[in-house]
């Protein structure tokens, strides 16, 4: 039976209805990972990926967090702290085995870190179809979680991560050379942030949309993707939206028509630029990434 309480929460996949109950960026290669503590010994967790059993065999104690691989999955690696992952997590009661939450939904390394200390180390250079245990000593709470879901100051929290997919991080791929002239131009920060320089010019009298990145995942075609978007409007260059002050954006209706459009055209990687004249002769430019794609066997209906 599915347990929730109000210390722990996920960003839900928008209007996604979820059951249970590609590409990431960088090279396994380039990761360097070792479990910090063995804690298969003292749980039993069964079934696939998505929809863990677990209980408490023996009481689980620790001092610090440590956390183990219980399956290692063969799908990209999680390489960025902000990096999101469907995941399906369920918290334990390490003494007593009580199932305290379960839920699918959407972490970060740094997010998941936030409710539960030693998750980003434990997902940090995880790979996606992994299952990680983690374990958090109560005192390493947030101020008042012991308390709330029942943890003695002597016990530790369990919690077991199901890497289901994970997003890329920013765009990545291939450059692409586009020749027009008279349209905005894109600059990058290190952490994928786009920002969109105006011209003088005048405004564009149709849509135009162009492949800034061109991604070598799969087309997102019909699929529901996951992106990051920054909205900047040319008459006074300004900010007016943006998803990357927060977590990917899987529902995009906001954004209009054309913009998706060219995201169902796009792969997975790519960073796409749309300018949509609207009509009072002023125009929005719209710089998206394309982070991945939800997998179709976490939409029900």
């Amino acid at each position: 039976m599915r347990k929730t309480t109000a210390a722990f929460s996920a960003l839900a996949l928008s209007a996604l209805v979820l059951t249970g109950c590609s590409t990431a960026s960088g090279t396994a290669e380039a990761c360097e990972r070792a479990d910090s503590a063995t804690l298969e010994d003292s749980l039993k967790v069964s079934g696939e990926i998505g929809t863990p059993d677990v209980s408490v065999t023996s009481p689980v104690a620790t001092g610090k967090a440590v956390y183990d691989d219980l399956v290692v999955g063969d799908g990209p690696v999680v390489s960025d702290a902000d990096q999101s992952l469907i995941m399906t997590r369920v918290v334990l009661n390490g003494a007593t085995g009580q199932q305290i939450d379960s839920a699918v939904g959407v972490w970060s390394p740094e997010t998941a870190a936030e409710q539960v200390p030693g998750s980003q180390d434990a997902l940090e250079c995880a790979t996606e179809g992994s299952r990680v245990a983690v374990a958090v000593p109560a005192t390493d709470l947030p101020e008042g979680l012991a308390s709330q879901v029942g943890l003695g100051e002597r016990q530790s929290l369990v919690v077991v991560y199901d890497i289901q997919y994970a997003a890329l991080a920013k765009a990545q791929g291939r450059d692409v050379f586009n020749g027009a002239s008279g349209l905005p131009s894109v600059v990058r920060a290190s952490d994928g942030r786009p920002g969109v320089i105006i011209p003088d010019g005048g405004v564009p009298a149709e849509t135009v949309d162009q492949t800034l990145i061109a991604g070598e995942g799969p087309k997102v075609g019909d699929g529901r993707a996951m992106i990051h978007y920054t909205a900047v409007k040319w008459s006074d260059r300004t900010v007016t939206s943006t998803s990357w002050d927060g977590p990917v954006v899987f529902q995009a209706d906001p954004l209009p028509e054309p913009v998706m459009a060219a995201v169902a055209d796009a792969t997975v990687g790519s960073q796409l630029m749309v300018v949509v004249p609207d009509d009072s002769g002023d125009a929005t430019a719209y710089v998206v990434d394309v982070l991945g794609i939800v997998p179709a066997e976490l939409i029900n209906g």
